[in-house]
């Protein structure tokens, strides 16, 4: 996207908006904020959240109240649903499904929070492994035990020298008595 795109946005005031066109606004208000703008010398600039609302022609705080609507609404209807409607016709569903909405919010967060702990979980066990494994194969008692327990040196060696190496590796194995 240009800069001199958004040269002509006209700053007449829009009543109430159809729910396509808030929609619309939203998403380039965010595009232009995250992504920037290529300027007239050709390299990309990026804005605040206030500057990108400037470009799009509408203030901050509506487009963040679009914004709210928008995710309030998503959480138990499709936005598909209300197109061709304007923005008081979400704003009165929202009042009227307050409950459902609330109850969908408290669902959200739970399965957020439950993907939080599973991403932490595994966080943790990998830097567990990582670290085992770095500790497991810079130890010089490691390489001793792999070099008297490989193949050749395992059916090559006497009976006394396996037991040490068990000992030495500090693993504890099951004794069947038959």
């Amino acid at each position: 996207m240009y800069i001199s795109e958004f040269q002509d946005v006209d700053s007449k005031r829009v009543k109430e908006r159809l729910v396509e066109s808030a929609y619309n606004k939203v998403l380039v208000w965010r595009k232009i904020f995250q992504e920037g703008l290529i300027n007239e010398q050709g390299e990309k600039q990026y804005f605040s959240l206030k500057e990108a609302a400037k470009f799009v022609g509408v203030p901050k705080k509506t487009l963040e109240d679009y914004t709210s609507i928008f995710h309030k609404v998503g959480l138990v209807a499709s936005l598909f649903d209300f197109q061709g409607k304007k923005m008081g016709f979400l704003r009165n569903y929202i009042r009227k499904n307050k409950s459902k909405i609330r109850k969908a919010s408290i669902a959200e967060r739970l399965k957020q929070a439950e993907r939080k702990r599973e991403n932490l979980n595994l966080m943790k066990n990998q830097t567990k492994g990582s670290s085992f494994l770095e500790d497991f194969s810079s130890s010089k008692e490691t390489e001793q035990f792999i070099e008297k327990v490989s193949d050749q040196n395992l059916f090559n060696s006497e009976l006394e020298e396996i037991d040490d190496v068990f000992q030495e590796s500090h693993i504890l194995l099951p004794i069947f008595k038959s």
